[in-house]
């Protein structure tokens, strides 16, 4: 019997070419990538069979789709950048748990970090919006009452509801929060859990107000609700923190001015950006730092963990302003005109007419790469990838892209 032998000679001990060495390692990778395939599929075929034994699917089955999702996108060739996306003018694009989601007026698509078209989408929306989690995202109408519910690469579901829809948000867990109207109240907030079933509503008052912006806290435990409302002829923004396990909102602010952005610095602050200041507030109340714009205008808001940076205008000046949890200055600089600020780990990074700088968390200029087309949105992950028209493409420093030439 021959005996199997591995590596760069055959069983006479003559080496192998190039080609041949080649060849034999693509066989073996395809071999270990069917074998590990098999493996997941008998591992989700497990679980499944454990569920249904214990009685436990609901949220469950929910959890393994998205790690089947995440598998999928893990075993899915890189196919790289650049790539042509069909969308032109983006109205939002929102980054996911190794991916990312683009839209335009007409449509979506979902792109893994290494490049792959994960799902396409034409929804048919006269006004399309969209929010997203970590695994999931909701595609909604806001002239309308229809939504989708997307997994990174299949619909999950479609529901049309009885009234039409203000604003919608996706918790990290899937959790959805629907904002619509109401003929018994102001505005109704119904919470569904990642099945879609109803959680929780909310029938919101004309003192309450109607909900112009929420956010979910990192554990999906929490959900704040920024609502205007109008006071003896004058607007009043109202700030409340809806905790789901209680149903019971708690109100944080009352005030003359709308919150610009609204987010979680973690699961016991929240950050909400005002016209003229950014203050953070526990979530069962109190102020727990501000921070004042002093008189520039509000460009961006980028966080990052705790963390947040700000980017504000004034005139012809622009200026970054790094703050942590507590909105302590970290740093506060005169930048390049921009119109997106992202900070990640010890930098941040500026998109302008013309291309993307990146500077130290100290102020100080690291590179900067100009574009042929003018840049619409920045994503951070294990690389730097800017949407450009109906393109996206990675970018690098430009001692990393001489290296990888």
């Amino acid at each position: 019997m021959k005996k199997l032998h591995r590596g760069g000679s055959s069983p006479d001990g003559e080496p192998l070419s190039a080609g041949r060495v080649e060849y034999l390692e693509a066989a073996r990778q395809r071999v270990r990538r069917r074998r590990l395939r098999r493996t997941v599929i008998l591992l989700a075929a497990l679980i499944l069979v454990t569920l249904f034994a214990t009685g436990a699917v609901g949220t469950s089955i929910a959890r393994v789709k998205d790690l089947v999702d995440t598998v999928h996108i893990a075993l899915s060739p890189a196919v790289g950048w650049p790539q042509q996306t069909g969308l032109d003018n983006l109205t939002a694009v929102q980054p996911m748990s190794g991916s990312f989601v683009a839209m335009d007026e007409d449509a979506c698509a979902v792109y893994s970090l290494g490049g792959t078209r994960l799902a396409g989408i034409q929804s048919g929306y006269a006004r399309p919006a969209l929010a997203a989690g970590k695994t999931r995202f909701v595609l909604y109408n806001r002239s309308g009452n229809e939504l989708r519910v997307e997994s990174r690469t299949q619909n999950l579901y479609s529901k049309t509801l009885e009234n039409s829809i203000y604003l919608c948000a996706m918790s990290d867990t899937g959790t959805l929060a629907v904002a619509t109207d109401s003929a018994d109240s102001t505005a109704r907030l119904t919470v569904y859990t990642p099945t879609m079933s109803e959680q929780l509503h909310w029938d919101m008052t004309s003192a309450q107000g109607t909900p112009v912006r929420m956010a979910f806290a990192a554990d999906s435990r929490r959900l704040a609700v920024a609502a205007v409302t109008s006071s003896a002829g004058q607007l009043q923004a109202n700030l409340f923190v809806l905790n789901l396990a209680q149903g019971d909102p708690v109100q944080l602010s009352s005030g003359d001015s709308v919150p610009q952005w609204l987010g979680w610095l973690n699961n016991d602050t929240v950050l909400a950006v005002y016209e003229d200041c950014a203050v953070v507030y526990g979530a069962d109340g109190g102020e727990r730092g501000r921070f004042d714009l002093g008189g520039g205008s509000l460009v961006s808001v980028s966080q990052d963990g705790a963390n947040a940076a700000l980017l504000l205008e004034n005139g012809q000046v622009c200026t970054a302003v790094l703050l942590d949890k507590d909105l302590n200055v970290q740093y506060s600089g005169n930048v390049p005109a921009a119109n997106q600020i992202l900070r990640r780990g010890q930098n941040f990074y500026l998109l302008t007419d013309s291309g993307v700088e990146c500077f130290a968390a100290d102020g100080v200029y690291q590179w900067g790469q100009t574009l042929s087309v003018r840049p619409q949105a920045l994503i951070a992950g294990k690389q730097l990838l800017v949407l450009c028209g109906n393109t996206v493409q990675q970018i690098a420093p430009p001692e990393q892209s001489a290296s990888g030439a």
